[in-house]
């Protein structure tokens, strides 16, 4: 029978087996990632995680604060901030028409304004924005409410806390992000293109 035991702020699991048909199924060191959002959660992480997921829509900025909570926690347990993954997703609208792609992104952010207001706080994005997409947007909200709404967020809105644009802009985001703290960038398409935005970050892809 399967034992929980508790060690302060650690659990331990004796006796448990995951059900491999095939392939090794002797004990594994199994890496732990917490995603936080907010600084006390990033510090814990830096404390007691093998890495830490960094949430998407929020800006390069916000990372930079993001890695000093980070080290503060990693400190605490003796640790540096390089001993510790720091994955992130990113929403990234790529297009040749700027446009367009601008568009797609500012839909999910606009969405995202509505919905979750109290993440968005720790996004970069202009708190009086926040505050008038919620005038607007109901939840659940309607096709012709999320476009009126659309209307309020800028392009540079959009920019700051996602890669959208053309190829060039897209890359340089990312570089950004990873520039700002994050190891690995993991790339949220926005869009029915996938192999063009597979195509721009490949080492042998389109640099045009």
């Amino acid at each position: 029978m399967e034992r929980v035991t508790f060690h302060g702020d650690f659990v331990q699991l004796d006796d448990v087996e995951i059900d491999i048909v095939h392939g090794d199924r002797s004990p594994k060191s199994v890496p732990i990632y917490i995603g936080a959002t907010g600084m006390k959660m990033m510090e814990l992480a830096g404390e007691i995680a093998d890495g830490a997921v960094l949430n998407y829509m929020v800006s390069p900025a916000y990372n930079r604060g993001a890695m000093e909570a980070l080290a503060e926690g990693a400190a605490r347990a003796g640790r540096s901030i390089d001993d510790l993954d720091r994955p992130q997703l990113v929403v990234c609208s790529l297009d040749r028409d700027r446009e367009e792609a601008l568009d797609r992104a500012r839909e999910l952010l606009t969405q995202y304004l509505g919905q979750q207001p109290h993440i968005m706080k720790a996004s970069g994005v202009d708190p009086s924005l926040i505050d008038d997409i919620g005038k607007v947007l109901t939840w659940p909200a309607g096709p012709e409410e999320i476009h009126r709404a659309m209307k309020l967020v800028t392009d540079e809105a959009v920019q700051l806390i996602t890669a959208s644009g053309t190829p060039e802009e897209c890359r340089a985001k990312v570089r950004e992000y990873v520039e700002a703290g994050a190891t690995c960038p993991i790339l949220y398409p926005l869009g029915d293109d996938v192999r063009a935005m597979i195509d721009a970050f490949s080492p042998l892809g389109d640099r045009t």
